[in-house]
C-alpha cells in the first residue's frame, strides 16, 4: 500500500484582503503597515500583492499576549461605591 505525501506550499504573495484574513486585521490596519513599510507589497497591473515572507515575519515579531495583565497607572478601588438613594428609599424617608 502506497502512502500519500502532503506538502505545504506557503504562496510568495496575498492580496490586502487575504493579509487581513490570515492575520485578522482591518484593510486600514494592513494598508498603514504597508505605507510604514513594515509589509513589503508590489504592484502587478492593477493588483497590489503583499509579500508573504515579510506577512509571516511580521507575525512573528508581535509580542506575546500577557494575561491578566494590569493597565499601568489605573485608579483601584478599595471599597466598592456606596448605594445611591433610589426612588422607593427617597419616598418612605419623606412620609415617616
Amino acid at each position: 500500500m502506497s502512502t500519500i505525501e502532503v506538502r505545504k506550499v506557503e504562496p510568495a504573495a496575498l492580496s490586502p484582503k487575504g493579509v487581513c484574513e490570515y492575520l485578522s486585521l482591518s484593510k486600514r490596519s494592513v494598508s498603514t503597515l504597508i505605507a510604514d513599510q513594515v509589509l513589503l507589497a508590489k504592484r502587478c497591473g492593477g493588483r497590489t500583492l503583499v509579500d508573504f515572507a515579510s506577512v509571516k515575519k511580521f507575525y512573528e515579531g508581535l509580542p506575546p499576549k500577557t494575561v491578566a495583565a494590569s493597565i499601568p497607572n489605573a485608579p483601584q478601588s478599595a471599597a466598592p461605591s456606596p448605594r445611591r438613594p433610589t426612588a422607593l428609599r427617597t419616598a418612605k424617608a419623606v412620609r415617616s
